[in-house]
């Protein structure tokens, strides 16, 4: 499993964007304690933005919202209300519990969008790694948001057709499922209006290669609007960190992102 404590570090010795607030911190979409969202907004915008999700990774066994104040504000500078929620982890819950989190948070954040400035309307999802898996199967999976028009989707370093089981990340989360291939994203792949970039690094050694390219080409063949960018030199870890404002002149990463999404959403 990748080290993403790596990553959580940034909050402390990463400057964060200028021009972007955190509007709202621990905003309350369920019963639970990790039934959370912070919300974060660029400073003096007159108009109602875009509505962007954030999840991050961690294998669905590990994260927290406080840990990613960085790229809450790195995605908020492009010119989005972000929302960046918490949600129950592995040992606790297993498939399919963390993703009915994650499509309470879009609903609850979706609801109360007037009030975050943005436009519900335009809604985007994009994830990191286990992250990234979540936003596919939202995307993918009508059963969760199938109501909901999701724009876009940016899936970055994600694994979205990895059965069998490999490695214990997904073993622990999916092996007590019974149907396997409900677990995986590209068995879901359809044609949908929702535009999608799925973005990964040759050189990454978590999550291969063979999800983004084999979602890319089933997606594809559906007729949907699906982009595969792939990047040299860059570690799993790498692949968000260039979000950050120290780390861009590593990659483009964020502003094909910018692009994509101002195309899109």
């Amino acid at each position: 499993m990748a080290d993403f404590s790596i990553l959580s570090l940034f909050n402390t010795f990463v400057p964060k964007d200028k021009g972007v607030r955190r509007l709202a911190i621990g905003v309350v979409y369920g019963a639970h304690p990790r039934q959370r969202y912070d919300v974060y907004a660029p400073i003096r915008v007159r108009t109602r933005l875009p509505l962007l999700v954030f999840f991050y990774g961690g294998g669905w066994s590990e994260g927290e919202k406080k840990n990613y104040v960085w790229m809450g504000y790195a995605l908020a500078a492009i010119g989005y209300i972000v929302i960046v929620p918490d949600y129950r982890l592995v040992p606790e819950v297993l498939y399919p519990d963390f993703l009915k989190d994650c499509a309470c948070a879009v609903r609850h954040a979706v609801s109360q969008a007037k009030d975050y400035g943005a436009d519900a309307s335009r809604l985007a999802l994009i994830g990191h790694s286990a992250g990234a898996y979540n936003a596919a199967m939202l995307t993918l999976d009508p059963s969760y948001l199938g109501d909901k028009k999701i724009s876009a989707l940016v899936g970055v370093s994600g694994p979205y057709d990895f059965y069998p089981f490999d490695v214990k990340a997904s073993r622990d989360t999916f092996s007590a499922w019974p149907r396997p291939a409900e677990t995986q994203p590209i068995s879901y792949a359809r044609k949908v209006s929702t535009s999608v970039l799925l973005l990964q690094s040759t050189a990454d050694t978590v999550v291969g290669i063979h999800n983004a390219v084999n979602l890319q080409t089933r997606l594809k063949a559906t007729g949907t609007d699906v982009q595969l960018k792939l990047y040299d030199h860059l570690s799993h870890q790498d692949m968000a960190a260039v979000f950050s404002g120290p780390f861009r002149r590593k990659s483009i990463i964020r502003s094909d992102v910018a692009a994509f999404l101002t195309d899109r959403v």
